[in-house]
C-alpha cells in the first residue's frame, strides 16, 4: 500500500485542528460548570447528537448545550453556493423568529462548524438541527 506523505500530513493536521476544537467545547463546558452558571439552567441538560450519510458515516456531531448548539463537521464537505445560500436562508430565518445568533466557520468553501446562540427550547431545536441536517445530507449524496 503506497502511502502520500502529503496526503497523510493533510489527514493529520485536519485531525489535530478537529480534536482541538473539541478539546476547546469540553473546556468551554467545564468553565460553565466551575462557574456555578449549570446550576441555574435547571431541567436542561446538554447532549450529543450525530449526523450521519446513508451509508451510516459520521458527517457531524451536534452538541447543545442551551442555549448553545454545536455543529462539528467530522468530513470534508464543501459547500457550493446553492447549499450556502439554503444553509443561510434557514438560520436566518430563525433569526428573525427566534432571535438566534448564529456563525458559520469556513475553510476555503469548506465547512467547519456552525455554532448557533440563544436556542431557548427543544422546538427551535429540533427545527434547526433538522433542517440542517438535511442540507448536510444531500451535500454528501
Amino acid at each position: 500500500m503506497n502511502v502520500n506523505n502529503d496526503e497523510l500530513k493533510k489527514f493529520l493536521e485536519n485531525k489535530i485542528m478537529s480534536l482541538r476544537k473539541e478539546l476547546e467545547f469540553y473546556e468551554y463546558l467545564l468553565s460553565i460548570i466551575e462557574s456555578g452558571y449549570i446550576n441555574s439552567i435547571k431541567g436542561n441538560k446538554g447532549s450529543v447528537e450525530y449526523v450521519k450519510n446513508k451509508r451510516g458515516e459520521i458527517l457531524a456531531e451536534i452538541y447543545f448545550t442551551p442555549p448553545i448548539v454545536k455543529f462539528i463537521i467530522k468530513t470534508k464537505i464543501t459547500l457550493n453556493k446553492s447549499y450556502l445560500s439554503a444553509l443561510s436562508k434557514l438560520l436566518e430565518s430563525e433569526k428573525n423568529l427566534n432571535k438566534i445568533d448564529y456563525t458559520i466557520e469556513m475553510d476555503k468553501n469548506d465547512i467547519k462548524e456552525i455554532t448557533i446562540k440563544n436556542v431557548e427550547s427543544e422546538i427551535i431545536y429540533n427545527k434547526i438541527k433538522t433542517g440542517i441536517q438535511a442540507i448536510l445530507e444531500r451535500i454528501t449524496t
